[in-house]
């Protein structure tokens, strides 16, 4: 199958967009000058990206080719993740310790609400789930469950030292994945009741540092960057089972996707979006500080 893949960068680099199909990923083509794309989503036929620009941070939604449709500029540092589900947009911010939440409706962007935790945080996800958003926050070793009124009305905690930094929803719904940044943990939870029922560790190097989480064809696949690998779990019921490693094809693989079966990781201090499996690297492609990945 035949895919377009935009790949944002951490720095002032913009948005890039290619083509890939059977591991091979096309030369890349400038779409966008907006800085801060540190992360995207795409919606029906859009992109849904944060930006930085004149000092400012926000969201900004673009059509297929990289123009600007609307933005909204409403925070002093730029978030480090942006996601949707019909008319919400949501973030989350590192630094300032908050999640927003957004309406986009006629081609137009309003704050509904912003949520403060406290300063660096360490917010990094929003996750949504039935009608609830599960607000990572990896400095406060804690996942908060809020209502569609976006208030907290639950706490998913986990030990000191863990850090949850983003996760998954199965695939019927009932249970959360869940990748620590500062252990190296791979979590399984009941959804619901947000019990944790199974755990494994990637990792005893302390350099290293897990980033995304993906679900593939009942395998969760997650990047840890420092070993710069990436790992897959194998989901037996409610129990992970560590199968495979491999390189990422470059230094700091901090996003990743599956596509058919390949992996496709943004390294971002090797400037290369890399089409990787077990058997290395299958393309890659320059982008500078490659960072976050989105497909329509």
């Amino acid at each position: 199958m035949k895919y377009t893949v935009y790949c944002g960068s951490y720095g002032n680099e913009g948005i890039y967009r290619c083509d890939f199909e059977n591991g091979i990923l096309a030369e890349p083509m400038k779409i966008s000058d907006l800085g801060g794309t540190k992360y995207l989503a795409t919606g029906e036929d859009n992109i849904i990206t944060l930006f930085k620009e004149n000092g400012k941070s926000g969201v900004a939604v673009l059509n297929r080719n990289g123009d600007l449709i609307t933005s909204l500029a409403y925070e002093d540092i730029v978030s480090c993740f942006v996601g949707c589900l019909d008319n919400t947009v949501y973030t989350a911010n590192f630094h300032e310790g908050t999640f927003s939440f957004l309406n986009y409706e006629n081609d137009v962007l309003a704050l509904s609400k912003k949520v403060k935790i406290r300063d660096k945080a360490g917010c990094h996800m929003v996750l949504p789930w039935h009608d609830c958003f599960l607000g990572f926050a990896l400095y406060m070793d804690c996942i908060y469950v809020f209502n569609k009124e976006y208030e907290c009305v639950n706490e998913i905690v986990f030990p000191e030292g863990t850090g949850p930094r983003h996760g998954v929803i199965s695939d019927n719904e009932e249970y959360l994945y869940v990748v620590s940044e500062l252990s190296r943990e791979v979590f399984i939870i009941k959804a619901g009741t947000w019990e944790i029922l199974d755990k494994v560790c990637l990792s005893d190097d302390e350099n290293s540092s897990s980033a995304a989480i993906r679900l593939y064809e009942n395998t969760l696949y997650v990047s840890v960057r420092g070993e710069d690998r990436v790992y897959e779990i194998k989901v037996n019921g409610e129990k992970l089972e560590v199968i495979n490693s491999y390189f990422s094809g470059g230094k700091h693989p901090r996003d990743m996707i599956v596509l058919d079966g390949y992996v496709l990781c943004a390294n971002t201090h090797s400037n290369v979006l890399s089409c990787v499996n077990e058997k290395g690297i299958v393309s890659e492609v320059e982008i500078p500080e490659a960072v976050a990945i989105a497909v329509i």
